[in-house]
């Protein structure tokens, strides 16, 4: 890697931050990046044209439309399994689908979108900010961390420290293993230790529905409280596990992106001036009423880092029934495996797929998607991510936050590299997380 470049400079070069900067290049290359094997593979048939392929074990779908077809076909209802205490006792349990689980939360997102729970999602970022602030960090791991502890609350809002403290450690043990550089299975005493975690979380999932439920606990906002009314019908084990999928669903991939933008803001300043000119002149309460209406600019640069570095990188379906895959018949229990990534990179429904330009979201650029379904960042119907919207605003405040709270002192962005591996994930991404000046004289102004 190049080894004469210029120091690299702080990511707040705001004018009211008064502090000599290292003349900055306007723009540091693109980080070089290393393909597991897996993605290598997918990635060598993906430039040769192929988008639909037998691999190893199943189908690779690497095309928009028929991704979206599939999924919509292997998904059009979707049963949740019987409960355990009906298996045991060998009856069948009251059907329900997965839809009507995901009915039952869509008006809870819709009210955490409102501007006074987006101000308190600011609130807890800002806390995991501040409690990583003022030392070297892996910065990848750390907003990793920043960013998914935040979400707590949305899934269960009411947990005392020592059920906190489970969830936590819970969502470190899946970021282990989602950040490793080289994917591994898992020794049997790590399995062990997982199975155990996640069996902790289950019994706090379990304790917050049942507690609730019979009045010891008040009712909450969070993706909880639809469950106790379901509890009838669904039964225990399954409510608790539909919350334990959505901490693990929270616990890697939204925060693989919020790292993403960090670096991307790091390696563009003209970008990130814009960015800041942008945000200085928009109070709290525009931002949190309408982010994306308030800061366009910020809007697509967002947009173009959920594009550029999506998160997983692949997903790997079961199928529910015989499905049709161009010439092919894939049967029940068969794998397809689908790609936002590579969707987002197709050059035949994206101009430009490998740069990196928010523009492109400008109405009328020609630049943009081909169609709709040619971006999914937060994958296809009717399996998409049930908190896509609050996702897509927890970026916006962290674009915010890095811009006007915050700057950030990269230590060697030469030195970092992208490995693609269950997520893009930047290696050697480390800094220093620092208050602004501009905030520091903010906060030590008295209020009259």
């Amino acid at each position: 890697m190049p080894t004469d470049t210029l120091p690299q400079p702080t990511l707040d070069t705001r004018s009211d931050d008064r502090r000599p900067v290292a003349a900055a290049p306007t723009e540091v290359g693109r980080c070089p990046i290393r393909d597991g094997a897996s993605m290598a593979s997918l990635r060598s048939r993906f430039d040769l044209g192929e988008r639909v392929f037998p691999v190893s074990k199943g189908v690779a779908v690497l095309d928009a439309e028929t991704a979206q077809r599939l999924n919509a076909e292997n998904y059009a209802d979707t049963v949740l399994p019987d409960r355990l205490i009906d298996l045991l006792r060998g009856r069948t349990s009251p059907r329900v689908s997965w839809h009507e689980v995901r009915s039952a939360w869509m008006p809870v997102m819709k009210r955490l979108g409102a501007s006074e729970h987006v101000a308190a999602l600011e609130l807890r970022l800002r806390a995991e900010l501040d409690a990583r602030l003022d030392r070297p960090l892996d910065l990848s791991r750390g907003i990793q961390e920043a960013f998914t502890r935040a979400l707590i609350p949305t899934v269960m809002a009411d947990l005392s420290p020592a059920e906190r403290r489970r969830v936590v450690r819970d969502q470190d043990d899946k970021l282990d293993r989602l950040m490793r550089p080289q994917p591994r299975e898992q020794t049997l005493p790590e399995a062990a230790r997982s199975a155990w975690l996640q069996i902790r979380t289950g019994r706090v999932a379990r304790r917050v529905l049942r507690s609730r439920a019979r009045g010891r606990r008040p009712r909450r906002l969070d993706l909880a409280d639809p469950l106790v009314d379901l509890l009838p019908r669904l039964g225990m084990d399954r409510a608790a596990h539909a919350l334990t999928s959505v901490l693990t669903a929270v616990a890697g991939p939204p925060g693989a992106v919020a790292v993403c933008l960090l670096l991307e803001l790091a390696r563009r300043p003209a970008w990130r001036a814009k960015l800041t000119d942008e945000q200085a002149a928009i109070s709290n309460a525009e931002y949190h009423e309408a982010a994306a209406r308030a800061a366009p600019t910020t809007h697509r640069f967002v947009k173009e880092t959920l594009r550029l570095w999506s998160a997983p990188l692949v997903l790997t379906r079961v199928a529910r029934r015989p499905l049709a895959v161009d010439d092919r018949a894939l049967g029940v229990d068969e794998l397809f495996h689908l790609s936002s990534y590579f969707v987002h990179h197709d050059p035949a429904t994206w101009p430009d797929a490998e740069q990196f330009d928010p523009d492109r979201w400008l109405p009328g650029s020609g630049r943009g998607p081909a169609h709709a379904g040619a971006f999914v960042p937060f994958g296809w119907a009717p399996t998409s991510c049930i908190g896509a919207g609050l996702g897509l605003v927890e970026l916006m405040l962290l674009a915010r936050l890095v811009t006007t709270v915050y700057r950030l002192e990269p230590h060697d962005l030469e030195q970092v590299e992208m490995v693609m591996a269950s997520v893009p994930l930047p290696v050697n991404f480390r800094g220093t997380l620092r208050r602004t000046r501009a905030d520091r004289r903010a906060r030590s102004t008295p209020t009259t």
